[in-house]
């Protein structure tokens, strides 16, 4: 099967830190209680490769249901890969040694969508943001207390504030504890899984600026998931866009959005507001429901909700076209 992925000679000259290689992962479908048999398999991802360099952020944008979630679940080791390699640093995860996966857990963090749950409740602040260092870092007492201190302070809050639960916090609060928590073991690389979408949109843009001022203090590199174009626009330098379980386009923010080229790409585009109301868009109304991923569809995986549909299309998978330098494309159209 033909893979979408970022060419690397095309790319910055930035190290590779993480790296996604014909990653799948196969939900099993079961029927029966007792004696249960397996009767398909949900393709929930379905051969993603890209990579993730040092001091950018990627972002990975569709649907709901195209996989992005289970993407960053798999490169969390929050789930077990069916098929494809994870690398970090060159570091093949899936059969590294428990050292090497518990350096892993500790370069790649994540900032989850819910601030409401993803924060224990009945912890202070202090140790909520101290845990990750307990575990990861070998630090006294003191210096963690100075830690807390300076992470408070970089995502806009005081030292005050260490002594209270989260449930004195409002959702956008919330979310800075989550990023400091994610900040503490100095990690590489974060995952954020729709970190703006649960909060006010007066907070969105707030904590989107935290967030790309923190990238250029600390260094760290982002693999944003998202489905507000919006917000991936702003903040990522490569984009991913993928649907049911593929990534069917993949390009430098700037090129991508200019020149959109797979169809469910200008879909997607075609949907959001512009951001002046005198531009005129391309209208583009895709008819019928996103396929099952347990059964979909042959060929381009598009195909039966593409307005540009041809014969080919539902026989022959699509091959990669670059359309421009790091733009590619996966599409029959070109």
């Amino acid at each position: 099967m033909t893979t979408l992925e970022a060419n690397p000679a095309t790319q910055t000259t930035n190290e590779v830190l993480l790296e996604a290689e014909g990653l799948k992962k196969y939900f099993p479908v079961t029927k029966g209680l007792l004696i249960s048999k397996v009767t398909g398999w949900i393709k929930a991802v379905d051969g993603v490769s890209f990579q993730v360099r040092a001091g950018e952020t990627l972002g990975i944008v569709g649907e709901s249901g195209c996989g992005k979630s289970t993407t960053a679940k798999m490169l969390l080791m929050l789930e077990e890969p069916t098929e494809g390699t994870i690398r970090y640093q060159g570091q093949e995860i899936r059969n590294a040694s428990s050292e090497q996966r518990r350096a892993y857990r500790s370069s790649v963090q994540a900032v989850f969508q819910d601030p409401w749950s993803s924060l224990n409740p009945r912890m202070r602040v202090r140790d909520l943001i101290a845990e990750p260092m307990v575990i990861n870092l070998n630090l006294s007492r003191r210096e963690m207390q100075d830690r807390v201190t300076k992470l408070l302070g970089d995502v806009g809050l005081s030292n005050y504030h260490a002594n209270l639960y989260p449930h004195e916090f409002s959702g956008g609060q919330r979310q800075r504890l989550a990023i400091a928590r994610a900040l503490s073991v100095e990690p590489r690389v974060i995952v954020l899984d729709e970190p703006v979408s649960a909060l006010d949109v007066s907070i969105r843009a707030q904590i989107m600026n935290l967030l790309k001022d923190l990238q250029e203090e600390y260094n760290v590199s982002y693999l944003l998931i998202a489905h507000h174009l919006a917000t991936v626009r702003y903040m990522c330098d490569w984009v991913a866009v993928m649907y049911l379980g593929q990534i069917v386009e993949f390009g430098p923010t700037k090129e991508l959005f200019q020149n959109a080229s797979h169809p469910y790409t200008k879909a997607l585009m075609n949907a959001a507001l512009p951001s002046h109301p005198d531009i005129e868009q391309e209208e583009m109304i895709l008819t019928g429901e996103v396929p099952s991923p347990l059964n979909p569809p042959e060929g381009c995986r598009f195909h039966p909700r593409c307005p540009f549909v041809m014969e080919r299309c539902s026989r022959d998978i699509p091959e990669v076209t670059e359309l421009a330098p790091g733009h590619v494309v996966s599409c029959h159209l070109y």
